[in-house]
């Protein structure tokens, strides 16, 4: 037969095949007798083999028949009374009462050895009653009824015991620490039930479990301390510590007691005893305990927060049984200490939870305090942080900035540590006892780096960390035998899971690994991933003021730079442009001059449009345009700037023509000013940019079935006009616009390639369309290169019709 290490894929597997012998292994343990009833007669189908050793009945006779042939007519009613309440477990232990043939069953089937007084008062026991220590358990299969015959030195009417017990929960809930608790519960146990080794064992993160506190025989070897592997109490194992707490082998080399069934199907389930007291041992626990030298055993389970946290295995190198009353005297005791393990260690998270409170509210303040100063405060607070997870060393990592405090990696080994964690599936966080293990390079740092808790926050492209380091410690590990020989190859080439034969301490030295990082540690740094996250915001918030201060400040101080440059440029170009026009009608100017004047006129001309464009568009930048109303005659504008242009258009040979809707009102109630500029734009451009063919103007309007309300001559007496949406289009059979440019020319300085050939400033377009959207509406274009272009502009919240 070969050994093996193991994978956990093989362990698993090999584990969920043993689930059957733990859960339903088909017999039960000899010590009681097993009885599986059909409601609601309370006919037998299942029996225990060993029911003729108690009541001189084959099995096989009983199988199919009445209860009755068993117990008198009141037990059995006793026992149907209890069926009908409501919680059958509440019920559980009661006496019941058979009248037996002879001698019960001799030390045989018990055990080899009669070295137990309760095991030698049982087999020397003769009378024709006796009293069974009963259970009930309901389950799919039907109703489990266990009998176990009370033991004539029982007497569960003790005031001195429970006196004592009394003193025992005391003691227990006067210890401080958990090291003196399960020393304690060691003690006691053993004190109780007179087991020769108690040991309180406590699973690991891995499931392994290590033995924290022990009371034994002198003579006996020492198992304080050991490490036993995961695979000692495989994953079935477990989760039947969870769901029964108590568990007593009285005689590791007992002949099992096999289970007669009424029905003899192969193909049926086998019979679930999870939650039976005399249910059989699976093989794999038989041999484990054999290869230790145990006789009999007794478990109970700690279970804290619905979770197996540890067992207390008690180990005797005799047969030895114990009193059904002891058992739940230990059960009690388990269940007592898991609440004390509890409450232990809510002491210890609220002592924790307080000084981490401290530490955030520190935190907290301190950033509201200065919130420009993010990684100062967290430099100046450095030990706190250090305090807050137990770590040695931490890096602040705030966008490019990095801080190194305390015993950890080099900078450039934590700028490559910080590059590598947004590779990680633990985008908020991230922690490790064993960074090289995923991070191959921290090898190289081990000794001030093994274990790393990272929290990552990433806002406004930005990244921030905090990583906390703890250093290599290195452990020697005692294991009760070698854990890595826990599956055996047979000749056959089958693997299967088997109980190591030796038990004596085999060292491994762990290395390049760090403490662990506790549940509580865990949470203490994502409280502070929240105030980091927090602080962040409000260094955002802080430096969005500033710089929403310092645009303003630009604004206004560009604002005045504008005004000041307008009103400066203004002056003496109007005085070149005057004295310009003086010398070019001036019959003394040569004739040769009047070419040069001509350009220097339409070059000022140029520039002065350009100062009024720039002057305008700081002023909307600045907020300081606003829509104001008057009543105007709306034909007469449309009139002056037919007039205006008339000229210009005819120089190039262009048709300008104007349509007006009958729609369209000749009052209107609107920022005229701004209508016109914007009709002169688009207008001007249309001009500009056709060399043949026409431009044309087209107004139209529509009611919106609003109304406005306006005085009239009498205050009191206000006139209702309906609102009117006013729109109009300039189109054009000029050069056209490509459509990749039809958003780009409404940007300020943005122009065509022909607007830069016609010398415009790139400001009209975007004025236009500012001043529309002051008056609550917008331009659009459309447009074909070679064809022409239409721009439309829809004025939403028109112009309201006036008399």
């Amino acid at each position: 037969m070969e050994q093996t290490e193991f994978t956990p894929a093989m362990l698993t597997l090999l584990e969920d095949c043993t689930e059957e012998s733990v859960f339903a292994p088909g017999h039960i343990q000899p010590y009681g007798i097993l009885l599986v009833l059909q409601e609601p007669h309370l006919t037998i189908v299942q029996v225990s083999e060993n029911v003729e050793d108690f009541f001189g009945v084959a099995a096989t006779a009983l199988v199919g028949k009445s209860l009755h042939l068993l117990f008198s007519r009141d037990q059995v009613k006793r026992i149907k009374a209890l069926l009908l309440q409501e919680n059958l477990e509440s019920c559980n232990a009661f006496e019941l009462e058979a009248q037996i043939n002879g001698r019960l069953p001799s030390l045989v089937n018990l055990g080899n050895a009669a070295d137990s007084q309760n095991l030698e008062a049982l087999g020397d026991t003769e009378a024709s009653t006796q009293i069974f220590r009963s259970t009930l358990h309901r389950t799919k299969a039907g109703l489990l009824l266990e009998l176990e015959p009370q033991l004539p030195t029982e007497n569960i009417h003790s005031t001195q015991f429970y006196h004592h017990l009394q003193a025992v929960i005391l003691n227990l809930r006067n210890t401080i620490t958990l090291a003196a608790l399960t020393q304690m519960l060691a003690e006691e146990v053993k004190a109780l039930t007179g087991f020769d080794r108690i040991m309180v064992y406590r699973f690991e993160a891995d499931e392994h479990g290590v033995v924290i506190a022990e009371a034994k025989e002198q003579p006996l070897e020492s198992y304080l301390g050991l490490h036993y592997p995961a695979t000692d109490i495989p994953v079935p194992a477990r989760k039947l510590f969870l769901h029964n707490s108590i568990r007593q082998i009285p005689n590791v080399n007992y002949s099992p007691a096999r289970l007669v069934s009424i029905n003899i199907d192969p193909e049926a389930q086998p019979l679930d005893l999870s939650d039976g007291l005399l249910r059989g041992v699976s093989p794999y626990h038989i041999e484990y305990l054999q290869n230790m030298g145990v006789g009999g055993s007794l478990t109970i389970s700690l279970v804290n927060d619905n979770r197996l946290w540890g067992l207390i295995a008690c180990h005797h190198y005799s047969p030895k049984l114990v009193t059904y009353e002891i058992r739940k005297t230990c059960e009690f005791l388990g269940q007592f200490v898991a609440t004390e393990l509890i409450y232990q260690q809510e002491r210890e998270l609220s002592r924790y939870h307080t000084q981490v409170n401290a530490i955030q509210d520190h935190l907290q303040q301190a950033f509201l305090q200065e919130p420009d100063f993010m990684q100062q405060v967290l430099t100046r607070n450095a030990t706190q942080l250090l305090e807050l997870v137990h770590a040695e060393g931490v890096a602040i990592v705030l966008d490019q900035q990095i801080s190194l405090m305390g015993q950890l990696p080099s900078l450039e080994a934590v700028k490559a540590l910080v590059a590598w964690l947004p590779q990680l599936k633990q985008h908020n966080l991230y922690r490790t006892d064993h960074l090289a293990q995923a991070y191959p390079p921290a090898s190289a740092f081990k000794d001030t780096a093994s274990g790393l808790l990272a929290i990552s926050l990433v806002l406004h492209q930005k990244s921030y960390h905090l990583l906390w380091f703890r250093p290599e410690q290195i452990q020697m590990v005692h294991w009760a035998g070698d854990p890595h020989t826990a599956i055996v190859v047979d000749s056959d080439g089958e693997q299967r899971l088997t109980p190591r034969k030796s038990f004596q301490i085999w060292k491994e030295t762990v290395r390049a690994t760090s403490l662990p990082w506790a549940a509580p540690e865990i949470e203490a740094a994502l409280m502070m991933r929240n105030t980091l996250m927090l602080a962040v915001l409000e260094f955002s918030q802080a430096a969005l003021q500033q710089s929403a201060e310092r645009a303003a400040i630009a604004n206004r101080a560009k604002s005045q730079f504008l005004a000041k440059m307008s009103h400066e440029l203004r002056t003496p170009l109007n005085a070149i442009l005057g004295f310009t026009q003086v010398m070019n009608r001036s019959p003394k100017t040569p004739t040769e001059f009047h070419e040069h004047l001509g350009i220097i006129s339409r070059s000022g001309e140029y520039l002065l449009a350009l100062i009024n464009d720039v002057l305008e568009m700081s002023r909307i930048d600045a907020g300081q345009q606003v829509v104001k109303e008057s009543d105007f005659n709306l034909r007469r504008l449309l009139r002056s700037l037919q007039e205006m242009f008339a000229l210009k258009a005819s120089q190039k040979g262009l048709i300008l023509s104007f349509e007006v809707d009958e729609s369209v009102p000749r009052y209107v109630c609107s920022d005229e000013a701004k209508l016109r500029q914007i009709m002169i734009n688009l207008i001007g451009n249309a001009i500009k940019f056709t060399t043949q063919g026409s431009v044309s103007i087209s107004l139209r309007a529509e009611a919106t079935g609003l109304t406005t309300e306006r005085s009239s001559n009498d205050r009191n007496t206000p006139i209702l006009f309906p609102v009117v949406r006013l729109s109009f289009e300039v189109r054009d059979t000029g050069h056209g616009i490509a459509h990749r440019d039809w958003g780009p020319i409404f940007e300020t300085f943005m122009q065509t390639q022909e607007g830069r050939q016609a010398q415009g400033t790139g400001l009209g377009l975007s004025i236009s369309r500012q001043f529309a959207r002051l008056m609550g509406g917008d331009i659009t274009v459309q447009s074909t290169v070679n064809v022409g272009s239409t721009f439309t502009c829809r004025l939403m919240d028109n112009p309201n019709p006036v008399p």
